[in-house]
């Protein structure tokens, strides 16, 4: 029997500052979107496709992404595509898709680095894939649930596509 494979691997720029957020249970949890150029030779000449995409990194790896990544940077990003369902305001589905990143390497200078050091800097995390989906407490160990059962904190946004967590 075929198994599935969700698998992510991009290289784009970041269209805004990374936002680092805090779960509950004090986890950290690190967003950014991220824009992916796509050009080919079109009937009318070379065209220029632009998509964008969350990525949402976890524990260490969101406060490394907070901390060294600013608005312009430039980052392959390796992991799953996830998916979160809602019920706006009006009672309309909506669902939003985000990757959760496993590895980060930055591929421009990270924030504070000085101009001329353009090494790339690899930061992954262990992530035990049987387990990708769920997360635990650091310090005891206890499963927290999917990414839908955690609720951000401090979320100030309101738009109706945004989802509630």
């Amino acid at each position: 029997m075929a198994r599935d494979i969700n698998y992510f691997f991009g290289i784009g720029n970041l269209t805004r500052d990374p936002e680092l957020r805090y779960t509950p249970q004090g986890t950290p949890v690190c967003r950014f979107r991220m824009a992916m150029n796509r050009r080919y030779q079109g009937k009318s000449g070379p065209v220029e496709e632009v998509t964008y995409i969350t990525v949402a990194a976890w524990s260490k790896l969101a406060e490394l992404c907070a901390r060294y990544l600013h608005k312009g940077s430039r980052v392959a990003v390796v992991g799953a595509l996830r998916s979160s369902s809602w019920e706006d305001r009006n009672g309309g589905k909506r669902t939003s898709y985000e990757i959760r990143a496993e590895n980060i390497q930055f591929l421009s200078a990270p924030r504070g680095a000085a101009s001329g050091d353009q090494d790339i800097i690899d930061f992954s995390q262990d992530i035990d894939v049987e387990r990708f989906g769920t997360f635990s407490d650091e310090e005891s160990g206890e499963p927290l649930g999917d990414l839908e059962d955690i609720p951000l904190e401090g979320n100030e946004e309101t738009a109706d596509d945004i989802p509630p967590f």
